[in-house]
């Protein structure tokens, strides 16, 4: 049972978390997507996430999603060039809901490719 009860407490690929961004104004608390594997999530004391806005504006870094697309709460945008890693403990201990699609991380992986300046179709 502790080894269901541990791997139930580690953030998952795909999925939005609250997060607190520490170098944002106020500690803005702000949806994120973690984009790390779980197997490092898993081990790793911290987590790639890309931070999600409710404020789009359409670029090839970014990603829309839906209203209640991954939980959220509005119609918004994962900024892909805005990849980090994040310390375990700034996310909230559950995930908004559902995982994304599968379809639509791999655009977030092609819109993360553009941000670092791998040419993608």
């Amino acid at each position: 049972m502790g080894r269901l009860s541990s791997a139930a407490t580690y953030p998952r690929r795909g999925h939005v978390y609250w997060v607190n961004i520490p170098d944002e104004p106020e500690q803005k608390r702000r949806p994120a997507l973690v984009v790390s594997p779980d197997s490092r999530n898993r081990l790793a004391s911290d987590v790639i996430v890309v931070p999600i806005s409710s404020v789009r504006h359409d670029a090839p870094t970014h990603v829309r999603l839906r209203a209640r697309e991954g939980g959220l709460p509005r119609p918004s945008m994962v900024k892909c060039e805005q990849l980090t890693t994040l310390r375990r403990d700034r996310l909230a201990p559950q995930p908004l809901g559902a995982s994304l699609a599968g379809a639509r991380m791999v655009d977030v992986e092609k819109a993360i490719l553009r941000a670092i300046g791998v040419a993608v179709a």
